[in-house]
């Protein structure tokens, strides 16, 4: 009778979350103007100015205040910020400038088929890495997914973090595999997003994987070697220095710190306005140091992956509401542990799947649109990451030892 209550149970929850799919979905899809407020705004900014044959000023905040003014014009209304700065690594402007050969309008358009294309890749990749999991377990992982707002947010902001998120998921795959080259080619893919990626990418240095890390390091010395021959080698010292203006001032770019999903929004209410980047940074160093503890064995690779790269988003500079789509690879890996090793942490999972589902939906409905809309994953990431810890380090019960 459990058993078909359970069943029951997890079909009415996947209905409801197709349909908040579907719900979701609307507004995406029939949007008019997909430039205004979106994040291709600041991609088209950048790759026009390298398409202009102006690429070595790339990071000139005026030029891409001028240039931005052009592609925010033809979205039909005015900016909420004077420039919403390109703050991409100068490679991430190049892979983007054959959008720019399409009107900012028609070139959103084609973005959007873009990151569609990459979400059912990363739907099917969430498929492979279920297995062995029961077919109702494994579809209502996709559900989860597809009903969940964030998903979908990223739609309609016409992020990178698709890409970024499937990166990730070939890189954990191909490490995990022991398939070096593969996994140096989407570390190196991952950094048009660097901030997302800053710990996993030090994995192969603490795991001592030499192979790994002199195909990365060539990789990624002969990229910056051809981005500086195209716009000139002083763009990185450029790159580093506007990371830094934004970092100080971030709420003039729209980097609102109370949005973040992370460390530096926690730090922000409870911490000296000048203590805050210092600390953020502390605690990035402080983590650098922990991940070579973390990995001093490779046991349990899946669930120090999963700790590893949810530690990084907690402590990154910047984490906003749509990067948090990221988290649901490690939560998937520490569900297929727990469902096959620890099952009394099965009900942390339960939790999750019905917080995911039904708080963006409720904090919608009831017009809580900020900052609660923006910022309700973080305690939620923060509960895998402990769960994740437990499962470590914790001790199995009896009931745990005996299904084993």
């Amino acid at each position: 009778m459990a058993v078909n209550t359970s069943r029951r149970l997890m079909i009415a929850i996947i209905a409801v979350q197709l349909l908040l799919a579907v719900a979701y979905a609307i507004p995406v899809l029939t949007k008019a103007d997909r430039l205004t407020g979106s994040d291709f705004r600041i991609y088209y900014t950048g790759a026009a100015i390298v398409r202009d044959g102006r690429g070595s000023n790339l990071y000139d905040l005026d030029l891409q205040r001028s240039y931005q003014a052009e592609v925010v014009a033809q979205g039909g209304a005015g900016p909420r910020y004077a420039l919403f700065p390109f703050i991409n690594p100068p490679h991430a402007a190049l892979l983007l400038v054959p959008f720019t050969y399409f009107s900012p309008n028609t070139a959103s358009a084609v973005f959007l088929a873009f990151d569609f294309l990459i979400a059912a890749w990363l739907l099917f990749r969430f498929w492979q890495i279920s297995v062995g999991w029961s077919y109702l377990e494994r579809t209502l992982l996709l559900t989860t997914v597809l009903g969940t707002e964030v998903f979908w947010y990223n739609f309609g902001l016409l992020t990178m973090t698709f890409f970024v998120c499937i990166c990730i998921v070939e890189y954990y795959l191909a490490l995990r595999a022991k398939h070096d080259t593969r996994a140096a080619l989407w570390l190196i893919a991952a950094t048009v997003k660097p901030q997302l990626f800053l710990l996993p990418a030090l994995i192969p240095l603490a795991l001592r994987r030499g192979r790994l890390i002199l195909i990365a390091v060539g990789l990624g010395l002969l990229l910056g070697f051809l981005v500086s021959l195209i716009l000139g080698f002083h763009i990185w010292l450029d790159y580093f220095r506007v990371l830094r203006e934004v970092s100080a001032h971030g709420e003039t770019y729209g980097a609102i710190t109370t949005l973040m999903n992370n460390l530096r929004m926690i730090l922000y209410w409870t911490a000296p306005p000048q203590a805050v980047n210092p600390l953020v940074y502390l605690a990035l160093f402080g983590s650098l140091v922990g991940l070579f503890w973390l990995w001093r064995s490779s046991r349990q690779f899946d669930l120090r992956f999963a700790l590893t790269l949810l530690l990084g988003l907690f402590v990154a500079p910047y984490l906003h509401y749509q990067d948090t789509l990221i988290a649901f690879l490690p939560a998937a890996i520490t569900y297929g542990f727990a469902r096959r090793e620890r099952r009394n942490l099965i009900s942390v999972f339960q939790v999750l799947v019905l917080a995911v589902t039904f708080v963006p939906a409720l904090l919608l409905v009831t017009g809580h649109d900020r900052p609660l809309a923006f910022v309700w994953p973080l305690p939620l990431i923060i509960l895998l990451m402990v769960t994740i810890w437990i499962a470590l380090f914790g001790t199995p019960t009896q009931t745990d030892r005996d299904d084993n």
